[in-house]
C-alpha cells in the first residue's frame, strides 16, 4: 500500500469517528462560532438553480446547513453547494469487510460499483462510512448520479464560485460529494481538518502536561525544604531544651571556687606565719573564704579570703 493510500485511508477513518464523537456534543457546543462557508442551490431535473440556504461551518468543525428564509439574513459566503435533485440519484446503504475499507479509496470504490444501476463508465458514485454493522463490518451510505448530470451541476458550481461541491443531500449526516473543486489538490493528513483539529489538541496536551510536571517538581521541591526546615527546628528546639536543663547547673558551679583554687588557697593559707600551731577545724565560710579554729582555746578563729592575707575575728 502506498503512502497516499494509507494516508487517505487513517484521515477517512478519523473523520469518521471524531464525527461519531461529535454528534453526542451538546448543540451550542458542537455548534460554537460559526460561520457561512457556503450558498446552497438545488439543480432541478430542468436544469434550474434554486437557493436552498447556507453551508455553516463552527470551530470544531461541525457543518450545519440553514433553509433559505435563514440564508437571506446570513453573512457573505465564498464557496457554492450544488446538490442534485432527488430524481437524479440513486441511493442505497451497504456494509464491506473493514480490511476492504482500510485498503483506500479506489478499492472501496471497486467494492462499492458492484451496487451501481448504472454503467461504471457513465456513472459517478459517492459514498459515506455511516459506522459499524454486524459481526465488525463497516456500514457505508452509496450514491450514485449519472455522469452528464454531474457535469452539467460542475459547470454551473464553477460559474458562481472557485469553491464549489457537488452534492447528494441526506435527511442525516452531512451530503454525499460527486464532485469537489479541490479534487486536484494533493491530499494530506495535515490538510485534513478533523486530524489536524487532533494534532492541535494533542499537542496542546502535551504542552499542559509538560507545564503541570513542572509545577509538580516544584511543589515536591518545595514540600522537601519545609521538611528540612521543620527538622532543623525540632534539632534547635531540643537543643534549648537541653540548655535549659543545664544552665542551672553551670550557674551553681559557676558561683562557687574551683577545687584546684581552693586547694591552692589553703596551700597558700597553712604556710602564712599568722597561722597557729595546730589546727582543730577549717570551715568554708563562702565560696571564697575559709574559717580557722585553733586547738588553742585562747586564740581566736581566723576568717581568710583564698585571694588575700587573712584577717583575725574576734575570739568566740
Amino acid at each position: 500500500m502506498s503512502g497516499r493510500v494509507f494516508g487517505e485511508s487513517v484521515a477517512d477513518l478519523i473523520a469518521w469517528a471524531v464525527e461519531e464523537v461529535r454528534r453526542d456534543l451538546p448543540r451550542p457546543v458542537a455548534h460554537l462560532g460559526r460561520r457561512v462557508v457556503a450558498d446552497r442551490y438545488e439543480l432541478s431535473p430542468q436544469g434550474r438553480l434554486s437557493p436552498t440556504g447556507q453551508v455553516l461551518r463552527s470551530w470544531l468543525g461541525v457543518l450545519s446547513r440553514t433553509d433559505n428564509t435563514t440564508a437571506a439574513r446570513g453573512g457573505r459566503a465564498d464557496g457554492v453547494e450544488l446538490a442534485l435533485s432527488e430524481a437524479a440519484v440513486f441511493r442505497t446503504q451497504t456494509d464491506v469487510n473493514p480490511v476492504i475499507a482500510r485498503r483506500g479509496d479506489a478499492a472501496l470504490r471497486a467494492r462499492l460499483q458492484q451496487h451501481s444501476p448504472v454503467p461504471p463508465e457513465q456513472a459517478v458514485l459517492a459514498y459515506s462510512l455511516a459506522g459499524l454493522g454486524r459481526d465488525g463490518r463497516i456500514v457505508v451510505d452509496v450514491a450514485v448520479a449519472h455522469r452528464a448530470a454531474v457535469e452539467t451541476a460542475r459547470h454551473l458550481a464553477r460559474e458562481r464560485a472557485a469553491r464549489w461541491q457537488v452534492v447528494a443531500d441526506r435527511s442525516q449526516g452531512a451530503p454525499l460529494v460527486f464532485a469537489d473543486s479541490k479534487a486536484g489538490e494533493k491530499r494530506s493528513l495535515w490538510r485534513n481538518v478533523v486530524l489536524r483539529s487532533l494534532i492541535i489538541a494533542a499537542a496542546a496536551l502535551v504542552c499542559l502536561s509538560a507545564v503541570s510536571h513542572r509545577f509538580e517538581r516544584e511543589a515536591d521541591h518545595i514540600v522537601a525544604q519545609r521538611d528540612r526546615l521543620l527538622e532543623e527546628v525540632r534539632h534547635l528546639r531540643l537543643q534549648r531544651a537541653a540548655q535549659d536543663d543545664i544552665e542551672p547547673a553551670l550557674l551553681f558551679a559557676r558561683s562557687h571556687t574551683g577545687l584546684p583554687d581552693l586547694l591552692d588557697g589553703l596551700a597558700d593559707v597553712m604556710a602564712h606565719p599568722d597561722m597557729p600551731a595546730a589546727v582543730a577545724r577549717i570551715d568554708l565560710q563562702s565560696p571564697d573564704t575559709v574559717r580557722i579554729l585553733p586547738t588553742e582555746s585562747g586564740l581566736g578563729s581566723l576568717s581568710i579570703a583564698l585571694d588575700v592575707s587573712p584577717t583575725e575575728e574576734s575570739g568566740s
